[in-house]
């Protein structure tokens, strides 16, 4: 039984489900949720500041921002248990010597795990433009390999 568990959480096939409604603080001001993009291909991306493998994913992530925004995409960052705004902000800055150039949302791990099944760090929701969650994947990737599965949804 743990075993079966264990492969549905690995399991790059979602369940078809991300909770639109769930609203974050956006880096920037103001608040958004899924809805907001409803219309766009979506990467939602949940990652910490305290997460190697994520601090590794962060510039592909950017390198992907840049190719899939004149797609009408957009990568969107969930940075979970990560502090206040200003210690993410300085994280991008000083850590990673990057701008951010893609909507970043604060939050916890806890709303991560409810509204969109987050276990684990770092997880990334591929969502098509009606909002339906078509790949869960699970550790860091590579822009090369995300702009491949993206494809079919751009």
């Amino acid at each position: 039984m743990m075993v079966l568990l264990f492969a549905a959480m690995l399991s790059p096939v979602s369940r078809g489900w991300a909770d639109e409604n769930a609203e974050f603080d956006r880096i920037g001001g103001g608040t958004e949720s899924l809805l907001d993009y409803r219309g766009q291909t979506v990467v939602l991306n949940v990652w910490a500041i305290w997460c190697a493998p994520c601090i590794g994913e962060i510039p592909e992530l950017v390198e992907l921002q840049r190719r899939i925004a004149p797609r009408n995409a957009t990568v969107v960052g969930l940075a979970v248990d990560s502090g206040a705004e200003s210690q993410v902000l300085s994280f991008w800055r000083r850590r990673l010597e990057l701008e951010p150039s893609y909507p970043l949302w604060l939050g916890s791990m806890e709303q991560a795990k409810e509204h969109f099944g987050a276990i684990t760090v770092p997880l990334t929701l591929l969502i098509d433009r009606q909002g339906t969650v078509r790949e869960r994947l699970l550790g860091a990737h590579d822009a090369e390999t995300l702009l491949e599965k993206l494809e079919p949804l751009l």
